[in-house]
């Protein structure tokens, strides 16, 4: 079900209107196919970790938000960190999460050497086995009390959209986002 109500109309929207508009940050206009070419070398990245799960930095930044589909597209799960959470809360979850990983975007804009064709083939690469029951990412939260919580979003609670659209596949996996949901 999520590749047919999130990867699949993402990979189409992207092979039809690569030049069309999906981000706006800063004033700079960003395309499906800088996306794309951002998306693909993070997946490599990932795959060469051979991890489950990663922190990711949420800054207002393209590379974020490609980091977050990266991590979905490689059925990794993906847990969004603030960059307003204190050395000790990032390293609480990290810990309680047991993340090895915590991507930043300034660890990540190195990755970024390849193609718009080479990112989509690596994204669509044929071999999705994403099941209903998978977890695609852990949303954190600490409450008046300092107690933290987390809530899974599970592969099967994303619908089908009449026309695709990245902002509600974001809207879904970050809603402590907002800023971010907007730039798409």
């Amino acid at each position: 079900m999520f590749y047919q109500n999130v990867i699949e109309p993402y990979i189409r929207l992207t092979e039809q209107n690569p030049d069309q508009t999906v981000a706006k940050i800063d004033g700079q206009v960003y395309s499906y196919s800088q996306l794309a070419q951002r998306i693909a070398p993070i997946m490599n990245e990932l795959d060469a970790m051979s991890i489950t799960r990663a922190g990711i930095v949420m800054k207002p930044d393209l590379t974020a938000c490609a980091a977050l589909l990266a991590c979905l597209f490689s059925g990794v799960t993906a847990v969004p960190l603030s960059p307003e959470l204190t050395e000790e809360k990032r390293q609480r979850i990290v810990s309680e999460l047991e993340l090895p990983q915590v991507l930043t975007v300034e660890r990540m804009h190195y990755y970024f050497r390849m193609t718009f064709e080479d990112a989509l083939c690596r994204i669509d690469n044929g071999l999705y086995n994403i099941e209903d029951k998978q977890i695609m990412c852990v949303q954190c939260r600490f409450d008046e009390a300092g107690e933290l919580a987390c809530r899974s979003v599970y592969a099967h609670e994303f619908p089908k959209q009449k026309k695709f659209s990245l902002t509600a596949v974001f809207q879904q996996l970050i809603p402590d986002f907002p800023e971010i949901c907007s730039i798409l």
